[in-house]
């Protein structure tokens, strides 16, 4: 005597709510995303994917880059390209940063005195082994590349635009 299973109730359809919900967050992802390409800016974790955004025919390459200037010694610069001085922030964004404040004084002292404030709490917080900074200098570094990018270390101009803080004037200037 086989007695047969009752049917399985039928599927309920989603509730309104969490349709409404996926599509809320379905939305914001493509319009944020939308809205980066058009504006041609980037804020996490939306990105207009800059490396594939732009086919480039060219062969030079400008780049605003900070190097920090040692306490013990002025003349001594250190590359500020290792990840543990400024983390969780990744050096692209760092770059894209210093490029979009280097000409505006306006916001250009907050952003590298913010800069230097947390290079230093997170060397005193033994959070990486970098020397102790008395400055930070940007310079726009400038490339012509050659096919093989045998280069890419030493470019072809390299300017200094600003150091924070300014140096002091008077003492044997």
């Amino acid at each position: 005597m086989h007695r047969e299973a009752a049917p399985a109730p039928p599927p309920q359809p989603m509730k309104r709510w969490r349709v409404r919900l996926v599509n809320g967050v379905v939305a914001v992802l493509v319009l944020g995303h939308l809205m980066e390409i058009a504006r041609q800016s980037e804020h996490w974790p939306f990105s207009n994917y800059p490396m594939w955004a732009r086919v480039s025919k060219e062969w030079d390459e400008t780049q605003v880059v900070p190097m920090g200037v040692a306490a013990e010694d002025p003349d001594i610069e250190v590359p500020l390209t290792d990840p543990a001085y400024f983390a969780p922030m990744p050096v692209y964004y760092q770059r894209v940063n210093f490029r979009s404040v280097a000409n505006k004084a306006a916001k250009r002292d907050r952003f590298l005195r913010d800069y230097l404030d947390r290079y230093e709490r997170r060397r005193a917080a033994r959070l990486h082994d970098g020397p102790t900074l008395a400055a930070i200098r940007l310079y726009e570094l400038h490339w012509t590349m050659d096919r093989g990018a045998t280069n890419v270390n030493t470019p072809d101009r390299r300017t200094l635009l600003y150091e924070y803080p300014p140096p002091a004037k008077g003492a044997g200037q």
